[in-house]
């Protein structure tokens, strides 16, 4: 990767921790709030995994709370990781952190992307953890070689076992949507159809710097991150078996994302499903989007979608956007067809999901 870019980036993203230069290739990033019962188990995992592969990781746990939280735990937590029990763990303290999980991820990362020169910038990686999750002892000798081809890989996953019956239903009925999600979106043609779990991820060094880092959001800053790596360097689903086990425990912390879906399970909700109609026209519109003729000519697009179609593209201001891209670049279909997935992203598609399941 150019020196320039790398440069702009670290410029733009200063760090509050330092990492040796150079030392490190790959980059394991925990972020860490109240999870003293549930670490060690995670970083047992994952020195079993890298001694099976062989190779010198950084362990990067980001400790933090959220303002006006009580700081006792995030303080036990970095007594207990500094105590010495456990070897090669750097970790940086972010207390009052106001930007949630987001900041803390993107706290550890940058701290690697700053310790990676420039020219080793496509031979590094960066694997995202949690602090409750287990690893199988194949994560690194399975994943690294995939990552390293470019882009970012979603990891296969599976929760751990629940305590309770009630809550074992929660977790395999919330895994069961998931997964009919994203295989209907690969059915239908999506360059989308990938996990977003933010402990269940890995994103070559290059890939993070163009995709702008990673997003600083309270809740779904995997989702928004991946999505920007899906654009700039593409993503793909790995298809071994589950080598991440995240928790399946209920959580307050996030508006969105497994632990309220489990919540809102248990106490006998139910989740929001895509109906298979709203899928099915999903594949219609991404063949009709296919063809350059009809990318190329909005005229001749508008005429070949169907009435409900044309009304959610005209809602979300496509045709006004599109025509000057499409008038760029009538001869170069490979880049139209770039540009209207760069438009129609996985949250757009989620979108056009829920106005076609209404």
């Amino acid at each position: 990767m150019k020196k320039f870019d790398v440069d702009k980036y670290l410029r733009k993203n200063p760090v509050l921790e330092l990492l040796p230069y150079g030392k490190y290739s790959e980059a394991v990033v925990i972020p860490a709030y109240d999870e003293l019962d549930s670490i060690g188990s995670t970083l047992d995992s994952l020195e079993k995994a890298l001694t099976k592969a062989a190779i010198d990781a950084a362990i990067i746990v980001v400790i933090n709370h959220p303002p006006g939280a009580d700081d006792f735990q995030s303080v036990k937590l970095l007594e207990e990781i500094n105590s010495g029990k456990y070897s090669k763990i750097h970790t940086i303290y972010l207390p009052n952190n106001p930007g949630g999980v987001g900041a803390a991820r993107k706290a550890g990362m940058d701290t690697f992307i700053h310790a990676v020169p420039p020219k080793e910038m496509e031979k590094s990686v960066i694997y995202s953890l949690d602090a409750d999750t287990i690893v199988e002892e194949d994560y690194f000798s399975d994943t690294l070689p995939e990552v390293l081809k470019g882009g970012a890989v979603s990891i296969p996953f599976s929760h751990q076992k629940a305590e309770t019956p009630a809550l074992q239903r929660a977790i395999d009925d919330y895994e069961a949507y998931m997964t009919r999600y994203v295989q209907k979106l690969s059915e239908a043609g999506s360059p989308y159809a990938f996990y977003t779990i933010g402990s269940a991820f890995a994103v070559r060094g290059d890939a993070y710097i163009r995709a702008g880092g990673m997003k600083v959001k309270p809740a779904g800053e995997d989702f928004y991150f991946l999505q920007a790596v899906a654009k700039s360097s593409g993503v793909r689903q790995l298809s071994f078996q589950a080598l991440v086990h995240p928790s399946p425990r209920i959580s307050k912390r996030v508006p969105f994302g497994t632990g309220p879906a489990v919540e809102l399970l248990l106490n006998g909700g139910e989740l929001n499903i895509i109906s298979d109609p709203a899928f099915d026209a999903l594949q219609r519109f991404l063949h009709i989007a296919a063809d350059s003729e009809a990318l190329a000519e909005p005229g001749v697009l508008r005429n070949r979608l169907e009435e409900k179609m044309r009304i959610f593209l005209e809602k979300e201001g496509f045709f006004d956007r599109f025509g000057k891209v499409a008038k760029d670049n009538r001869k170069r279909p490979e880049k139209l067809l770039k540009s209207f997935h760069e438009w129609f992203d996985g949250l757009k598609t989620l979108k056009f999901l829920h106005f076609f399941s209404d």
